[in-house]
This record gives structure tokens, sequence and C-alpha cells, in this order.
């Protein structure tokens, strides 16, 4: 619970650290240059605004043109799938990478991505073959993967204005000098129209102070809408800087702004505030339903496991139930608890197999028993094989090997065989054998 913790607290600094200063953060992208960096950074964008579908769907066609960075898009490919849920498909474009660019730096990223997505292991993870096709796979929520900022200032082909850079120096030095005499030039270029890059960078020196002049200065680009780009980072540098004091002022912004992005930003600021009351209120009275998942992964970085079963119990939706049950395992022992209750009451059979599997996601060694239970009182084959997904991805092969020996249904024995074969684990090999001297 300890290690739990400190991840949830680290992972709360990585992520209020990449919202503050997402100018100077290092990107995660490859330096190379591609034959189209617009693409690449189109990717990048949505790996940041969590848009895991376009982001699979940008990185492909980069990683299929085999051009510099093809490396670094099939890792954030791999990374947007596990997001998504496809964890069988994440560790196949990671056996891609590594076969195709046995040196790229990608590699140990995505050697991190399998750890986070099957756990540790005494046995290495093997490579996941592209055939046969893959099953069903388990959902893998935000918390299973680490999140990451992607700041893509440095793949952008903009070039650097001397004059701005000159603005930045001085404005910088003027702050630690005489804050007093800096704060009309910081308003001045927050009001004029300077670069996207150049007003961004401003406000990230005016975050550093503490004086109530600064903070009132990016309180006001908080409310000012008429630039949302700038209004989105002025929110996650208010949050971070402003604590708790600034729940109500994001409260009121969500309230009465339009903007998509605006209103995604102050959900993601919530986990900085740890306000789960404002994110349940959000996600139970958005009508867009992109962003009520986005409240509904929030709740689950929070670990806010009441407010999610209070969710899905009301809810009426089965996509919004799908992802409460994705958000369950960023809860971890109390997500399982949850989930083994869902899983055993749950009259929906697709919903039922969800929370199976994303059992196996959490559960490590202490969901084997549940896993079998729900494996052997199943009648649906679907439920069975969720159950046999989640024994597979908490490298259960000890438990697999018994089903499999006592399954008399050719096509969910085979469905075991299948992991087994690819697990890596003594027990495992040891059952291949027994099946080949048969």
């Amino acid at each position: 619970m300890k290690v739990h913790n400190l991840r949830l607290q680290l992972s709360a600094v990585l992520l209020a650290s990449a919202l503050v200063a997402p100018a100077f953060a290092q990107p995660f992208a490859s330096a190379g240059i591609t034959a189209d960096p617009d693409q690449y950074a189109d990717g990048t964008r949505a790996i940041n605004d969590g848009r895991w579908a376009d982001a699979v769907t940008i990185f492909s066609k980069i990683a299929d043109a085999r051009g510099d960075r093809a490396d670094a898009a099939l890792y954030w490919k791999a990374y947007a799938e596990a997001k998504q849920g496809h964890a069988s498909s994440a560790l196949e474009t990671c056996s891609r990478l590594a076969s195709a660019y046995a040196r790229s730096r990608y590699i140990s990223d995505c050697d991190a991505l399998r750890v986070e997505i099957q756990g540790p292991s005494l046995h290495p993870v093997p490579p996941v073959p592209p055939t046969p096709p893959v099953p069903p796979v388990p959902p893998v929520p935000p918390d299973k993967v680490k999140f990451k900022f992607h700041d893509d200032s440095r793949d952008r082909r903009d070039p650097v204005d001397p004059e701005e850079e000159m603005k930045l120096l001085a404005l910088n030095s003027i702050m630690q000098q005489d804050e007093s005499r800096a704060l009309p030039a910081v308003q001045q270029i927050l009001n004029g129209s300077g670069s996207e890059r150049l007003k961004e960078r401003a406000l990230f020196v005016l975050a550093q102070s503490k004086s109530p002049q600064a903070q009132q200065i990016i309180s006001d680009a908080v409310r000012n809408q008429s630039n949302p780009a700038l209004q989105v980072r002025a929110i996650r540098m208010y949050a971070a800087i402003a604590g708790p004091r600034s729940v109500d002022t994001l409260a009121d912004i969500y309230q009465h702004s339009s903007d998509v992005n605006v209103k995604r930003a102050v959900l993601q600021s919530y986990l900085i505030t740890h306000s789960p009351d404002k994110v349940l209120a959000a996600a139970r009275g958005e009508q867009n339903q992109e962003l009520a998942i986005t409240a509904i992964h929030t709740l689950g970085a929070m670990h806010s496991v009441n407010e999610l079963t209070a969710l899905y119990r009301d809810s009426k939706d089965a996509r919004i139930k799908r992802e409460i049950l994705n958000a369950f395992v960023a809860c971890g022992p109390d997500g399982a608890e949850q989930l083994k209750a869902i899983a055993s009451s749950e009259q929906n059979p697709e919903l039922r197999s969800r929370a199976i599997r994303n059992l196996g996601a959490i559960g490590g060694a202490n969901a084997g028993p549940t896993l079998v239970s729900a494996y052997q009182s199943s009648s649906d084959p679907e439920s069975k094989k969720a159950a046999v997904e989640g024994l597979f991805i908490s490298n259960d092969a000890h438990d697999l090997v018994t089903l499999a020996r006592a399954e008399k249904d050719p096509a969910l024995k085979q469905e075991i065989v299948s992991k087994l074969s690819v697990m890596h684990n003594k027990e495992a090999t040891d059952y291949m054998l027994e099946i080949l001297n048969k």
C-alpha cells in the first residue's frame, strides 16, 4: 500500500510539473525529422489530449512510412493502444518495434510498458507473436500505464524569433530583481500580438512568483476566453499554484465554458487540487460523453472508489459503465473489490466479462481464486474467455494449466492453451510438453 501511494504521489508530482512547465519539458519524441512533421505533431497532441484512437491512427501511418521517427511512432502507438485497453495489440506493437529497430532507445520504454501491462515476473516477458489472431484482450485503464505529458514544442518546425528570446531573457531577469516592474510587461505580452509560444513561456515565468499581483494576472488569464489555448495553459498553472483555493474558480469556468479543451483542462486540474466531488458532479451532468469519460478517468486516478461505484450504479449507458470498470483498475485493491462484486452480480454479459478481465489486470495472485470461480460458474463462453484473459494478464500459469486439464470443450481448451503457449513459464512449458507427448 505504501508503494502504491508513493506511486500515486509521484504521478501527481510529475503531472503537476508537466502542466506547469510544458514549454521546458523534455519531449519524449525522437529528435529526427520525418517527411511530414505536422503529422507527428498531430499525433503528439492526440496523446496529450487523451485521444487514443486518433493517436493510434496517426502513429500507425508514421510507422508504416518507415521514416526517421518510425521507432518513436511505434512506441507511442503501443502506448495509446494500452491506454485504450488493447493490451495484446500494445504488446504486439512493442514486439514489432524490437524486431524492426533493435537499437532504438524506445525499446526500453516498451519494456516498461510491458511490465505495466503484465506486472513484474520472475520470468522474461515473452514477445507476442502476430499469429494466430490475438483473442479479446483485457483493458488497461489510465493508471496502469503511467501518465506521460508529451510536449511537442520541439517537434514543431516554427522558427525561433530571436527578439522573442531576448524578451523572455529580459523578463526573467527583471522578475528576479524587481517584480513590480516586470508584471506590467507580462500583462502587455499576454494582451499583445506575440506568438503563442511567447505568451505560454511568459505565463511560466509569471508562475514562479507567489505575489498576489502575479497570481491575479494568472487568474485573469484563466477567465480570458478570447484565447482558449492560452486559457488551457493558465488553468493548469493556476491549479498547480493555488491548489484548493482554485477550485471554485475552476468550477465556475467549467460551468460557463463551451470549449471542450478548456473543460478537459479543468477536469484534469481537479486531480491536482484533489476535488473528487467536483469531478463527480461533472461526470453526472456532462452531456458530452468524451468529457464525461475524462471525468471518470480522473476519478480513477484519484482512487475515488465510492464515487465510481455510485456512477456505475446510476448510469444506464453501456459505454460509460465500461469506462467506469476501466477506472476501477486505477483504484488498486479497493477497485478490485468492486470488480469482484460486479463480476458476480452484473447481468449484462459484456460488462460482466469486462469486470472479470479487469480483475486480472490488477488482482495479481490474489485474483486467481475469483477468476477460477468465475470461469467455473459462468455459462457463457465470453465470460469464460474473460476469466482466461484475466489469469493470463496476472501471469497465473498454474490456474490456467488446471483449467486446461479439466476443460472438455475443445474450443475453450484451445483458448487456454493459446495463452499458455506464450507465457514462458515452467508450468506452462511442462504442460506444452505434456500435450506433445500424448
